[in-house]
């Protein structure tokens, strides 16, 4: 995969353990993510990621909400005041760029298969974990595995309330990233 997709995502990653391991994960990542939608059937996901290229639109959209709650958390830190960002930032954003490269081009009359893709790119990390701490890679594993909350696969199907916070951050900004019907709308007065 051509990482320059992302590349201005990689550069939020702030800790160059963590920046380093998620390029590596996606050089390792096959090509045809680039091009594959984040969805076939629309069912799940708005019209943007069900055409070519979708997917990728799909993690910048969750990459965006990210940023959100990181601005509502107030862990992007402070350079004025000589405040680091939160490490958790980086995790988030590592697991965001890469929850879904174990999606396939084509399921083909095994779509099923497609409810394993949290399995299949946690497997797909793996060979890149020497490059951070086990606790950090450990983590932002768990955030891809997690990541579609409570339709994660059944084999390892957490009760919700048992997330961590970066579980959770990366699960809710893949469902926002996914709702068709999320419409923001800018009021200049309290009612409309």
């Amino acid at each position: 995969m051509n990482i320059r997709v992302f590349q201005d995502i990689l550069e939020q990653i702030h800790n160059q353990q963590i920046r380093q391991f998620t390029a590596k994960c996606l050089e390792d990542t096959p090509d045809y993510i680039e091009k594959i939608p984040a969805s076939t059937t629309g069912k799940y996901h708005p019209l943007e990621a069900t055409k070519e290229g979708g997917l990728v639109w799909h993690i910048r959209l969750a990459c965006w909400y990210a940023n959100m709650f990181f601005n509502a958390f107030q862990w992007n830190g402070d350079p004025k005041k000589n405040i680091e960002p939160d490490i958790r930032t980086d995790i988030i954003l590592s697991a965001l760029l890469l929850h879904d490269i174990g999606k396939k081009a084509d399921y083909g009359k095994n779509f099923w298969e497609y409810k394993n893709h949290p399995i299949v790119a946690g497997n797909m990390i793996e060979k890149n974990k020497s490059i951070l701490p086990e606790k950090v890679f450990t983590l932002i594993k768990s955030c891809i595995i997690y990541h579609m909350g409570p339709w994660t696969p059944p084999s390892i199907l957490k009760d919700i309330n048992n997330y961590n916070i970066c579980e959770l951050v990366v699960y809710q900004c893949d469902y926002l990233s996914s709702q068709k019907t999320l419409k923001v709308i800018l009021c200049d007065n309290i009612n409309c």
